[in-house]
């Protein structure tokens, strides 16, 4: 069985949405039968998103399950509530490249240093182990 999950790059002209402690992008989990934006829409203090585009599918597995995260640029439905915190893009690449979580932070910081195309394929054998990417991705 694989586990579905979704993560978000909200941007507000050069200014990126970051989450929970101001170091993760909104979304999370998806569980069956949820519209697969609906966490990113609450984590982000929107009443409902519209993808954009998808910016990555990062596929990896843990603990014997398989995981697909789909990365989308989102705009916001609605008024925003003022959840989260809006950060300029640099600071946003720096506090992200800290993330523990490497199915997050490889692709999120990939796309927003301009080093990975749309819609790339992360994938990872071993999660502390360098992924293959389709198409490549420039080096840091």
């Amino acid at each position: 069985m694989e586990h579905l999950a979704v993560g978000a790059v909200v941007r507000r002209g050069k200014d990126v949405l970051l989450v929970g402690d101001g170091d993760a992008l909104p979304g999370g989990a998806v569980e069956d039968g949820t519209p697969l934006l609906a966490k990113v829409a609450r984590e982000a203090g929107y009443a409902g998103v519209t993808a954009e585009r998808l910016l990555w599918v990062a596929r990896y597995r843990a603990a014997g399950d398989d995981y697909a995260m789909l990365g989308f640029e989102v705009t916001g439905v609605g008024a925003h509530d003022g959840s989260g915190e809006w950060v300029h893009l640099t600071e946003a690449v720096e506090r992200l490249g800290r993330m523990w979580f490497a199915p997050i932070r490889e692709p999120a910081v990939a796309y927003l240093t301009g080093r990975a195309r749309v819609a790339t394929l992360w994938t990872w054998t071993e999660l502390d182990g360098a992924p293959a990417t389709v198409p490549g991705v420039r080096p840091a």
